[in-house]
């Protein structure tokens, strides 16, 4: 059996790897929603011009056909920015005209992609074997036209089977590939999940592990790459059958990330199959808080709060480490125990817009001052409840670390 420590560093490789992840948009993505008020549709020539010099001066004047125009398009596809998602920006009366001829599902399997979705409706259009790859295997269908090869070598392999199309791609030619592939369910695809599937094709035992499974929805595939141990279990063919959003899916993730942490930190590894029996991740949670209140101390559950204020603090003291552990659901003193020295527990108090107040406690990882270009990180925010932050207490957090560095740095 491996030691508390050990199992907490195998924990999907990274023990220590940062659990506050926002789906937030870039400047860029922000600024290409614009494009739709510098639109014009010419009716005639079934143009959709787009003039993006004022948001875009590298760009230019773009020139978008029909979905008709494209299906009889002769010339080859033109390299479009591949930053540009127009199925996401605010419709217009210019705008409506280039939309309604694009078949509804055929924009919704473009708008699950972060890139290149010009370029993907283009190829839909002309080729009716991306069409058709495109309603069978989405994911497919994106990564062939993005794997940077030519028009006449992606219509090359659109020509041969499915498994010799994914060898092509650089992913096992496996019959068993092109089932995954084809079982994805997904909301939206960003790096992060593109990652995941990477490493659920490459490595053999999450591939065949999937197998079993009829789609494979974010969670599924979030559990597969994360927690290969639980890969077959019932909570996964569960989890696989459920309609996911993506903060259910962070959360979930954070939530196993917790569960099997507390395990690794108490020695107790062997009770990862009662979470694997689990239905629901509302069991999970249950088992989480019974295993946490079982590890407690009792001896200092009269602790006064008055130790945390509005801004963070640093806490080392073992009975208020345990009473922030209690009150946020988190093991925050357990953690403290085997942690790095550059590493520090933080804790502060927030008030609400409604009056409330909530606490929150972080993990804090400082530079490295032999390192000038080391970065101070934030590797987890918990709030009452083993809560996830939000956007704002990560900014919080942010602005009070960068008028704290000067002082640790020396």
């Amino acid at each position: 059996m491996k030691s508390g420590l050990q199992f907490r560093s195998a924990l999907s490789g990274s023990a220590h790897r940062p659990l506050v992840q926002f789906a937030q948009s870039s400047s860029l993505d922000l600024r290409q929603k614009h494009l739709s008020k510098f639109c014009y549709w010419e009716e005639f020539d079934q143009v959709l011009w787009v003039d993006a010099r004022k948001l875009f001066p590298e760009v230019g004047v773009l020139s978008l056909p029909s979905w008709d125009k494209m299906m009889l398009d002769g010339e080859p596809i033109p390299e479009y920015p591949v930053f540009i998602k127009p199925f996401e920006w605010p419709k217009n009366r210019e705008t409506d005209p280039w939309l309604k001829q694009i078949p509804k599902w055929v924009q919704d399997s473009c708008r699950l992609f972060p890139s290149h979705q010009l370029m993907l409706l283009h190829y839909a259009a002309k080729y009716p074997q991306l069409f058709e790859l495109l309603d069978q295997s989405p994911m497919l269908a994106w990564r062939l036209v993005t794997s940077g090869l030519s028009e006449p070598d992606v219509v090359a392999l659109m020509t041969g089977n499915r498994q010799q199309m994914v060898q092509q791609l650089g992913w096992p030619g496996k019959a068993e590939t092109v089932k995954l592939l084809r079982n994805l369910r997904l909301r939206f695809v960003n790096q992060q999940i593109a990652e995941q599937i990477e490493a659920c094709i490459i490595d053999p035992k999450r591939l065949h592990g999937l197998q079993a499974l009829p789609r494979i929805n974010s969670m599924a595939l979030s559990l597969a790459a994360g927690f290969p141990q639980l890969i077959g279990s019932r909570l996964h063919k569960s989890l696989a059958q459920l309609p996911c959003r993506p903060l259910q899916c962070q959360a979930m993730v954070a939530l196993l990330e917790d569960a099997l942490l507390l395990l690794a930190l108490l020695g107790a590894e062997d009770n990862v199959a009662q979470l694997a029996e689990c239905r629901f991740l509302t069991d999970v949670e249950r088992l989480y808080k019974q295993w946490l209140a079982e590890a407690l101390p009792e001896s200092v559950q009269t602790v006064d709060s008055g130790f945390i204020g509005e801004q963070p603090k640093v806490i080392e003291r073992e009975e208020e480490l345990v009473f922030i552990s209690r009150v946020l659901q988190h093991p925050w003193w357990l953690l403290a125990r085997d942690m790095p020295q550059q590493h520090s527990i933080v804790v502060w108090r927030e008030k609400t817009d409604d009056g409330d107040e909530r606490l929150w406690a972080a993990e804090i990882k400082w530079p490295d001052v032999s390192q000038s270009e080391s970065q101070v990180q934030v590797l987890k925010i918990r709030g009452e409840d083993n809560s996830l932050a939000q956007a704002k207490q990560l900014s919080d957090l942010h602005l009070w670390l960068l008028q704290q560095l000067p002082r640790n740095a020396d």
